[in-house]
């Protein structure tokens, strides 16, 4: 009997023919470049865990590829007497082959032993991983070695690199000694089954499904596909097969083609792909896709980045897998429809983020339309610029403002069979530009590509010739998803110039239209704007209170919203979730406030308080200073984990304790774990909070605390226009229209008491010239700017002088006092008259 390395059991543990081919064929094994990639960032973050601990030096490593198996057991054993450090030690019993990362000397009271490590290029603790350091910690402890703790040492996403090559702190550790010992029996039995699959002269009978890609994609796939009898139209082409109800049905039925699975248990999205799919005609809403581009006028331009990572920060000041921009392709179209390019790229191996930034707000600069294919990344690069490089930050916070995401148009708009269930711009751009591709392209064809030719180019070994030839094939790479934005937007608006915007309302053209062929059920949507309707017919009632019957719908929606609009990974931990009004307020009881939404961010880690408020009139400072005093401590004592604590007191003094103990469920789901020890160090990771108003524009306070104290007021008007992740995303859109109402909706409005012109004041407010352009073209005719004999004035101006003022706005119905028309313009006058003008 052969002995099983970890890893061939942690194979076993994904899919049984996995662990077969790879013992038996591993000849057959195709890593994708993002998988060889996760292996270079594994063996970087590796060979510095040994300088984190044998920072003198005076450890030894194991080197398997020179020794081979039998000897490098051989010189473990023999190492492990001398008690310093030891990394790669392998250890060998019970049928399994283990090769610890790292071997600390240790003393357990007066024994001598020792402590493993487990060394991780991720930024946190996976289930799998603690698998792997359970069958680690099972062999080392049946070869004999008095193995004290295990741990899992693992990124700190939030670490800033000093430089000068100090990696301390790049590594943290968390403790599962205890959960390690518990699965031995569980390893053992692990370890039985995979050596009886090893064993067997052919391969397990396994079909393909989602453990080909969970917990990480297998390199067996295109090998296994060779000999699998596809369905002619496979349900892996339907998007977001995420839902309960669906994946219980796939698992139970084995149903391999889209036409199998019940009209009820899919979304109107996956209806709409299965229709087109198995019809062989692409569904296009021609005349809603052009209505939502009607509000971005030409000029425009459109834009795309491409970016590096390290899991093993290179330059001081970034932090790991920070996203690091190298690359810029902007492509401008003019009110004709002709286009000229712009491009930037940087692979002197320095660090080009300031570089980038500087070109793109000089390439940039006229204040158009930014289009883009998935804002939320272009968006997030934008914010992270202008917070390392404050003397931009104006410039490219306007850019970010301009974004307009084809994305969310191109999925509720456009889908062709030929996409196979993705809205990838690498799917969709064949479908509708059958001429272009990226497969024509010579060397870099994808991102992945893209990095992956970046490092060579910075590599100090590349020649300058190779060097060269990768710029060429980067700026082709890039250039073309940019041309290709283009080509979806010419599809998208029927024409090569868009219209001016015409006399159309604001609420037409904030909002996607909603035209028929954009619903597969008509009594879906009536349904839900006639219960928005009634709903929002709360705020004109006395004592109604919107927030509690707007709350749960609202919540429905919510982690993908701020997802989208903060450009984090979220995930909804708790609604209403409680917390102990003793605590904060030193009474000694357990009463309790409610958070009205808990969530948590993954990629801080951090927690979010979400307050909702729906009109100008409920914000409560006392409330507030619950919020402040709840986020200090989280900082204070760098730990969230004294909720877990308040909320099993609640419970305890509870008459309903099994609403509380739901709620601790709750966080246990959405935290992946199963005991409340493992919910504890998940909470205790949080090391700080920030606090999230969900609420009218117009009731934003005064004195509203700073985003640097880690507070955030969003209006409705700032929640995504299309949701791109949702089962339910067609719904979105008119819940957001009737929350966008209530931005403007005051308690003079609600008792038809509108204000009247005080002291001569005419206008709504004072805005400054790029928030007055991205409102102007929402709004167009609807608004009105003030200029005094703009006729005549405007079109001598430059932008410069543009947007050095500060102008008037209000609405051009029901607006404020008695306005002069030769001193007052149409937001969409205003934009044709800027469209003329020159930079300087």
């Amino acid at each position: 009997m052969r002995a099983l390395s970890k890893s061939k059991l942690i194979a076993f543990r994904q899919c049984s023919k996995r662990l077969w081919l790879e013992v038996h064929q591993p000849e057959a094994r195709q890593d994708s470049a993002a998988t060889q990639a996760v292996f270079q960032t594994g063996h970087a973050v590796g060979a510095l865990a040994q300088q984190i601990y044998d920072p003198a030096g005076d450890g030894a490593t194991i080197n398997l590829q020179a020794a081979g198996v039998a000897a490098a057991v051989e010189q473990t054993r023999e190492l492990l007497l001398m008690r310093k450090p030891l990394f790669e030690a392998g250890m060998s019993a019970a049928g399994g082959l283990a090769f610890a990362d790292v071997m600390l000397p240790v003393m357990d009271g007066a024994t001598p032993a020792w402590k493993m490590v487990e060394v991780k290029s991720s930024t946190a603790v996976k289930t799998y991983q603690e698998d792997d350091a359970a069958i680690q910690s099972y062999i080392a402890r049946a070869a004999g070695v008095e193995v004290r703790s295990v741990c899992i040492a693992h990124i700190d996403a939030a670490w800033i690199y000093p430089g000068g090559g100090d990696y301390r702190g790049l590594l943290i550790e968390k403790d599962v000694t205890e959960g390690a010992y518990a699965r031995s029996m569980e390893v053992a039995e692990w370890i039985g089954r995979a050596q009886r699959v090893a064993a067997q002269a052919v391969p397990p009978d396994v079909q393909m499904g989602a453990q080909c890609e969970t917990p990480f994609p297998c390199g067996f796939q295109k090998h296994c596909q060779k000999n699998q009898h596809p369905a002619e139209f496979p349900v892996a082409w339907l998007p977001r097969t995420s839902s309960k109800a669906l994946k219980d049905f796939l698992g139970q039925t084995g149903a391999q083609d889209m036409r199998e699975i019940p009209e009820a248990l899919l979304t109107p999205v996956q209806r709409r792909v299965r229709d087109a799919t198995v019809s062989g005609r692409a569904y296009f809403d021609a005349e809603g896709a052009r209505q939502d581009l009607l509000p971005y006028p030409l000029p425009a331009y459109f834009l795309d980045f491409e970016t590096i990572q390290f899991g093993v920060p290179r330059w001081a000041g970034t932090r790991p897998f920070q996203m690091l921009p190298f690359q810029f392709s902007l492509h401008q179209m003019d009110a004709q429809g002709q286009l000229s390019h712009e491009a930037f790229v940087d692979i002197s191996g320095d660090e080009p983020s300031e570089a980038f930034a500087a070109q793109l707000v000089r390439a940039c600069a006229l204040p158009l339309p930014v289009f883009v294919y998935h804002a939320g990344f272009e968006g997030n690069r934008l914010k992270e610029l202008a917070q390392c490089f404050p003397a931009l930050a104006p410039e490219l916070e306007a850019i970010r403002g301009r974004l307009v995401d084809l994305l969310p148009i191109a999925r509720a708009r456009y889908y062709d069979p030929r996409q196979h269930g993705s809205w990838s711009i690498k799917k969709v751009l064949p479908a509708i530009a059958p001429h272009l591709g990226y497969d024509a392209l010579t060397g870099v064809q994808d991102g992945g590509m893209a990095m992956a030719a970046y490092l060579e180019a910075i590599a100090p070994a590349t020649s300058p010739q190779r060097k060269a030839l990768i710029r060429d094939e980067l700026l082709a790479y890039c250039a073309l998803d940019t041309l290709a934005m283009v080509e979806i937007w010419k599809k998208f608006s029927q024409s090569y110039s868009i219209p001016q915007p015409t006399g159309s309302t604001q609420g037409e053209k904030a909002m996607l239209t909603q035209s028929p062929a954009h619903f597969e059920s008509s009594s879906e949507v009536p349904f839900f704007a006639a219960l928005m309707q009634h709903l929002m017919q709360g705020t004109m009632i006395p004592k109604v209170q919107v927030e509690r019957s707007i709350g749960p719908i609202i919540g429905f929606f919510l982690e993908k919203a701020l997802k989208a609009r903060l450009g984090a990974d979220l995930v909804m931990l708790s609604p209403e979730f409680p917390i102990r009004k003793s605590r904060l307020a030193e009474q000694g009881n357990n009463q309790s406030t409610n958070i009205d939404w808990l969530m948590l961010n993954l990629d801080a880690p951090e927690l979010l308080m979400v307050e909702l408020k729906t009109t100008d009139t409920t914000f409560s400072e006392d409330q507030a200073q619950i919020y402040q005093e709840l986020q200090a401590a989280i900082e204070s004592t760098g730990s969230a984990a004294f909720l877990l604590d308040e909320l099993l007191a609640i419970k305890d003094a509870s008459q309903e304790p099994g609403k509380y103990g739901f709620v601790l469920e709750l966080l246990k789901t959405a935290c992946q774990v199963r005991s409340e020890t493992e919910l504890r160090e998940h909470l205790d990771s949080c090391k700080r909070a920030r606090v999230i108003y969900l609420a009218p524009k117009l009731s934003k306070p005064k004195n509203w605390r700073s985003a640097d104290q880690g507070w955030e007021w969003i209006s409705f008007e700032n929640l995504p226009v299309v949701l791109d992740e949702h089962e339910f995303a067609d719904q979105w859109p008119t819940l957001r229209e009737h929350l966008v109402s209530l931005d403007e909706a005051t308690r003079s409005k609600r008792n038809r008491n509108e204000e009247l012109v005080v002291g001569g004041k005419n206008y709504r407010e004072l805005i400054k010239f790029s928030p007055l352009l991205k409102r102007a073209r929402s709004e167009g005719a609807a608004m009105v700017v003030s200029l005094q004999n703009w006729r005549t004035v405007l079109p001598t101006m430059t932008l410069q002088q543009l947007e050095a003022k500060t102008f008037k706005y209000d609405l051009a119905d029901g607006g404020k006092g008695k306005k002069d028309p030769k001193n007052w313009i149409t937001g969409d006058q205003f934009l044709a008259q800027i469209a003329k003008l020159q930079p300087c």
